[in-house]
């Protein structure tokens, strides 16, 4: 019975906090690296889903901070306090198609402020395109584009590194 009490205990102070997740709205500000495509940034901003689009975290820092201090409270020793913490954003872009980022967000609950340091994400898929979100919303997401070169006879792909950088702001808190 001590053993159900317990497990249900940690989960209610623990785990259930984290449930929750953020969802937030993002729009395109600029862009570089798309100049050597041509001047139709904008349009291809719009094709790639990605002038207005949206953001889902699956762990906030307000939530990750409080089961840091969840934890701290229990006093264990060693402490299980980390330095690292890692969580899932979802960029759904509105052409339907969403990237799946894993993030880090350096925190030590002793030493750091909440607004202190970004989150830093790679995507899930081929491990290429990276995004990045501060306190503050602010974002860029960094990737490759592929296009169509007309060389001669032929149609040759290529590759282009961009980035693109905007701010996002909470629509939700689920």
């Amino acid at each position: 019975m001590r053993i159900i009490f317990f497990t249900v205990l940690v989960y209610l102070v623990l785990i259930d906090p984290l449930s929750g997740s953020q969802i937030m709205k993002c729009k395109t500000k600029k862009q570089s690296g798309l100049d050597f495509i041509g001047k139709d940034h904008e349009q291809i901003i719009n094709s790639l889903g990605l002038k207005d689009f949206s953001i889902r975290l699956s762990r906030t820092r307000e939530e990750i901070v409080q089961y840091q201090i969840n934890l701290n409270k229990l006093k264990s020793k060693p402490s299980k306090l980390k330095n690292v913490h890692f969580s899932e954003i979802i960029v759904m872009k509105f052409n339907g198609y969403p990237q799946v980022f894993h993030c880090s967000w350096r925190f030590n609950l002793k030493l750091n402020k909440i607004n202190e340091n970004s989150y830093e994400c790679i995507e899930q898929k081929n491990k290429k395109d990276l995004f990045s979100l501060d306190y503050l919303g602010n974002f860029s997401l960094s990737s490759t584009f592929e296009f169509n070169v007309a060389e001669k006879k032929n149609q040759k792909k290529r590759e282009t590194l961009h980035s693109i950088f905007g701010k996002c702001e909470i629509k939700i808190k689920e």
